[in-house]
């Protein structure tokens, strides 16, 4: 009788989490639908939401749904909505002190920003995303943000920031199923897609079409995650000079349009299909897919998309010879270009007038458009740059108020000390504190002078990153060199780091500091060090870490410190040095810097 209560107890106790671990897989299931699938994925929302009151669905299954609904509508083109909804979800998972999800929906208002080509808003929103998703620990939401950071950066000309978010996204991508709690993350193969579109910014062909073939082979692409790569496959093939190669592309692109469930996202599909029908020559193709996209654009007040179709409606026109109509489009475009203050298409716009002009003889207007085309791009540097500055300004505002935090709940726990203290008789008072002051004195005056006078001291108190800061703002303090070097330790195995890490501060002084910085990056902070002295290190350093490396060579940034330097950009700048020395080492493999 005892053993069937207990059985029954157990089985009781057991029910709940099978429960909770089969919902975890359905959302899971669902996270990939929303990408792939994204009609059925919100269909199948919309229907549990229908469930959210009842005991099955807690408050992080709510949350989660509010998630997967996000990207549900991005993925549908509906961003004003995808906004709206962000917002709420992060004031709800403030409320339920849930603050690990957080970055999530920042990533999902960022990224509805963006598709509206507002950069202002999504940068601050990327930043405060990865800043959270490191503090809580959430390589998902991580992953994500340096995705859509690095293709912020691609479209903005900042190739070596966007290299190193993508390949930092691609390196711990496998990280995404360390988490306890799942939340939502983007397919690999778009992480993959967002690299070769990097390297194909940059004029990298064979390397784009290496990221873009492993893209292809990834086992999430599928739905409309494969017919977005198969198109952007099908132009970086054409660029690459692989023509056949682009017209199987291109064909299988055109397949899974019906995979395409938002007249929104078709109309982009087919905008894209026209631009490289045009670049094929096929002028009467390429027309009939702008006009679809542009009957879409117009319906749904797509501005920025209905400026763009526009230009290209007008190269379809030169390519027809009816130049009146093609620069009266043009003309359209930039002045909806100049409403908008799309400055970087308004710089494309004024270079296809000046080849337009240059081309038939006429030089005046030719120069005119040169002339205009260059304070377009000084107007888009500017902009961007008045942009970083502001992001740069709240991060050292967030800073800032998180200091006053700091100093106010100090001072809250001085005035709660105080009103605990006891009102003694004023004669014992006076006797304690005079005895305390005396033993005070002494102390303090023996310990000045049994003090080391070390400029650089830190307390094995304070956190491995905050002591760094230390060390930097001393070195800046005392006006003495320092020096950081960076490796990656991603060919090393896990087991293996502990040991090595033993053997590399064994032959380092006692002031220098070794830390993991993040999962694969190894850092070393040299105080008293020139960009000589950090050399000599690395040749002492260098054969212990290639003990445990193998046969992959051994590669280590370096980075001396400037007065401007925080550890961060410290870090970036060796990581940049890590990958010169990566490209001049080897020019001619088939490696590619980001991998």
């Amino acid at each position: 009788m005892d053993f069937r209560v207990l059985a029954l107890s157990l089985l009781l106790w057991l029910c709940p989490l099978w429960v909770s671990a089969n919902d975890q897989l359905d959302l899971d299931a669902l996270t990939e639908q929303v990408y792939q699938y994204p009609t059925k994925a919100f269909a199948q929302i919309t229907a549990l939401e229908k469930l959210q009151e009842t005991d099955k669905y807690n408050d992080i299954n709510r949350l989660r749904l509010s998630m997967l609904k996000c990207q549900s509508l991005l993925q549908l083109g509906e961003n004003e909505a995808a906004i709206n909804l962000a917002q709420l979800g992060e004031a709800s998972a403030k409320q339920l002190k849930l603050d690990q999800a957080r970055p999530y929906f920042l990533n999902c208002q960022a990224d509805a920003n963006l598709n509206y080509d507002n950069i202002q808003e999504a940068l601050p929103l990327l930043d405060s995303a990865i800043t959270l998703a490191r503090r809580y620990q959430q390589p998902q939401a991580l992953i994500d943000a340096l995705r859509l950071r690095g293709q912020l950066d691609t479209n903005t000309d900042n190739f070596s920031s966007a290299i190193e978010d993508l390949r930092i996204a691609i390196d711990i991508y496998p990280d995404i199923n360390s988490q306890t709690q799942n939340w939502v993350w983007p397919p690999q193969a778009y992480i993959y897609a967002a690299m070769g579109n990097l390297l194909h910014a940059t004029n990298d062909f064979p390397q784009a079409m290496y990221y873009t073939r492993l893209a292809l082979k990834s086992e999430d692409a599928k739905g409309k995650v494969r017919h977005v790569l198969l198109r952007n496959a099908a132009r970086i093939a054409l660029d690459n000079g692989e023509r056949d190669y682009s017209d199987q592309l291109e064909k299988q692109a055109k397949t899974l349009l019906p995979e395409i469930g938002s007249p929104l996202e078709l109309a982009y599909s087919y905008a894209i299909l026209a631009s490289i029908a045009l670049d094929k020559g096929k002028i009467d193709t390429a027309e009939e897919y702008i006009s679809i996209a542009m009957n879409t654009f117009k319906q749904q007040n797509q501005r920025v998309a209905m400026m763009r179709s526009t230009r290209l409606l007008a190269q379809v026109r030169f390519a027809q010879h009816r130049d009146d109509a093609a620069l009266t489009l043009m003309d359209s475009a930039i002045e909806q270009a100049e409403v908008l203050r799309q400055y970087s298409d308004l710089k494309w716009f004024y270079g296809i007038l000046s080849d337009y002009y240059q081309t038939h003889g006429n030089y005046k207007l030719a120069y005119e458009f040169v002339q205009k085309r260059f304070d377009a791009a000084e107007q888009a540097n500017e902009s961007m740059n008045n942009t970083r500055i502001l992001q740069f300004k709240a991060r050292l505002n967030q800073q800032g108020l998180q200091q006053l935090n700091d100093d106010e709940q100090q001072h809250h726990n001085v005035s709660l000390l105080s009103e605990l203290n006891v009102d003694w008789a004023y004669s014992t008072l006076f006797l304690v504190a005079m005895g305390l002051l005396g033993g005070a004195i002494w102390y303090f005056i023996d310990k000045q002078n049994n003090r080391a006078p070390t400029s650089d001291t830190t307390s094995p108190d304070l956190p491995p990153l905050e002591q760094l800061e230390l060390t930097l703002h001393s070195a800046k303090q005392g006006a003495y060199p320092l020096s950081l070097l960076l490796f990656n330790a991603s060919q090393i195995r896990q087991v293996d780091l502990p040991p090595l890490l033993e053997k590399l501060q064994d032959k380092l002084r006692e002031q220098d500091t070794l830390l993991r910085y993040s999962i694969d990056d190894i850092v070393i902070v040299l105080p008293y060090t020139s960009a000589v002295g950090a050399q000599k290190v690395v040749s002492q350093i260098t054969p212990t870490i290639q003990m445990w490396q193998g046969t992959h060579k051994v590669n280590i940034g370096i980075a001396v410190m400037q007065q401007f330097d925080t550890l961060d950009s410290l870090v970036k700048r060796a990581s940049i040095n890590q990958l010169g020395k990566l490209k001049v080492s080897d020019p001619q493999s088939d490696y590619s810097p980001a991998k």
